[in-house]
């Protein structure tokens, strides 16, 4: 079984109401996240997945969904992505190794010093 360096869950689930993240662009996000990562040449040491409703759609515009990044020593950062952002989230969070502060749910965030 490989080993990955990052986890990257993708919310996609789509209901009737038309107000979840899979309604608004989940499956887009996801697609376009598995295609930067080829890009990139991180494929085979970042896992994607689909995960269930995170509850956060709401925050989400129409075309964007929740994102949730996880890498080593556990640390996790949600985001709100669209397809555009995609590329900035995986160059910049996985490759430079930076937050990308603009699209962080800041009603997720973690403080880690508390």
């Amino acid at each position: 079984m490989p080993e990955f360096k990052n986890h990257i869950l993708v919310c996609d689930v789509e209901r009737d109401d038309g107000i979840h993240c899979g309604n608004k662009g989940g499956a887009e996000v996801k697609q376009k996240v598995v295609q930067m990562l080829s890009k990139y040449g991180l494929r085979s040491s970042v896992y994607v997945s689909s995960t269930g409703c995170t509850s956060q759609h709401r925050k989400c515009e129409t075309d964007q969904c929740s994102m949730i990044v996880y890498g080593p020593g556990n640390k996790g950062t949600w985001y709100i992505a669209n397809p555009d952002d995609v590329e900035t989230i995986v160059k910049e969070h996985l490759v430079d190794g930076n937050t990308v502060e603009g699209l962080v749910n800041d009603g997720m965030k973690i403080n880690l010093d508390a």
